[in-house]
């Protein structure tokens, strides 16, 4: 059968700005970037802006003091004009603060210098090849129905881009993982996430970790770990879907949301039952209010009772558009406040605790 879809190995050369107010600088980056990117300066934002308006550019190598404005000022305004070009912000000036404030507001990478040679340019080559092959997706998952069509088209369909994706990026067989194993699939998925959202993906990558830690203190299997792991990252799966354009209100506004189709995909794609679960029914409520199904209390698998609350505690903690995140210690606060409500109040009680053990955030 041939394929839908056009993935292929791209073997264009990248283009980079680099973006320094000193000379020096900018002549060590170009010299360590040159053999492997097609090289654009500038001194200056108003100069860095101007060029991205008028070069495709893939990846923008950044300095935080700039002469006519803040590096982190020019950042947001690359990742809000200039959404799909990556950025890797390199200084002599960083604070850990100031680098999660970069890597909050969009930048793939946070150098100090000197920099290493090495290390500058393997973050170069990583993020410019990622950022090729989000390119190659993004048409996708703007064009494709069949990708959540009803089945079989379905299979057939993510058969096809399995096997694309596979062979674009030369990372062998992605079929399904033994259950002591990460899935091979997490690349693909972790792509498609961040084809549609950066947020999608970054909130995916929270309630995993939230997750995966509750579930230590559990002590639960490594099997179920893993597939917890999976299941937390891809919850929202179903949001990738062309027709939904509501990705930064997918935990509040559920008539964007369908676990139903997300549980689809992931069925077609080959993922486990338990992470097919999580994908189903981690919206599903301790007293049976919840969706799609109205399961009640341990009705609704472990798995996705505790992704249930990871993913409510990452929507009152993480950065939007609009609002101010809650604090951990009020967030934690709200979620013991729904115990027996929303949650399993026993889960409750181990999440907020192994939040409590958590550094402060902010």
């Amino acid at each position: 059968m041939l394929s839908p879809f056009v993935l292929a190995p791209t073997i264009r050369k990248p283009t980079v700005l680099i973006v320094d107010d000193e000379a020096a600088p900018r002549a060590a980056l170009s010299q360590i970037l040159r053999e492997d990117f097609h090289i654009l300066t500038a001194d200056n934002a108003d100069t860095a802006l101007g060029t991205l308006d008028n070069h495709s550019v893939d990846l923008v190598t950044l300095d935080l003091k700039l002469p006519d404005r803040s590096g982190s000022d020019l950042l947001k305004d690359i990742k809000r004009t200039h959404t799909e070009t990556e950025v890797i912000m390199v200084t002599a000036y960083g604070s850990l603060q100031s680098a999660m404030d970069c890597i909050r507001h969009g930048a793939a990478g946070f150098l100090l210098k000197p920099f290493n040679a090495s290390e500058l340019l393997a973050i170069s080559l990583q993020t410019a090849q990622k950022k090729l092959r989000l390119d190659q997706l993004r048409p996708l998952l703007t064009t494709s129905t069949t990708l959540w069509d009803p089945e079989p088209a379905c299979s057939n369909a993510w058969k096809a881009l399995i096997n694309d994706y596979t062979a674009m990026n030369g990372t062998g067989s992605l079929s399904a993982a033994n259950s002591d194993q990460i899935s091979p699939l997490v690349p693909l998925i972790s792509d498609l996430l961040e084809t549609k959202d950066r947020h999608l993906l970054n909130h995916g990558s929270r309630v995993s970790f939230y997750a995966t830690l509750t579930a230590h203190r559990l002590s639960l299997s490594i099997a179920d770990q893993q597939s917890l792991a999976l299941g937390a990252l891809v919850h929202d799966l179903d949001l990738i879907s062309a027709s939904n354009t509501h990705v930064l209100d997918m935990d509040s506004n559920p008539q964007t949301h369908s676990p139903d189709l997300g549980a689809r995909m992931g069925r077609a794609m080959g993922l486990s039952a338990d992470v097919v679960q999580v994908i189903a029914l981690h919206h599903e409520r301790w007293d049976g209010t919840g969706y799609p199904f109205g399961l009640q209390e341990d009705r609704t698998p472990l798995l996705a009772r505790i992704v249930a609350i990871a993913q409510v505690f990452d929507d009152l903690t993480a950065d939007k558009p609009e609002g101010i995140p809650l604090s951990f210690d009020e967030a934690i606060q709200q979620i013991e406040q729904q115990a027996g409500t929303a949650f399993d109040p026993a889960l409750t009680e181990v999440f907020c605790l192994t939040m409590r053990e958590q550094p402060p955030q902010r």
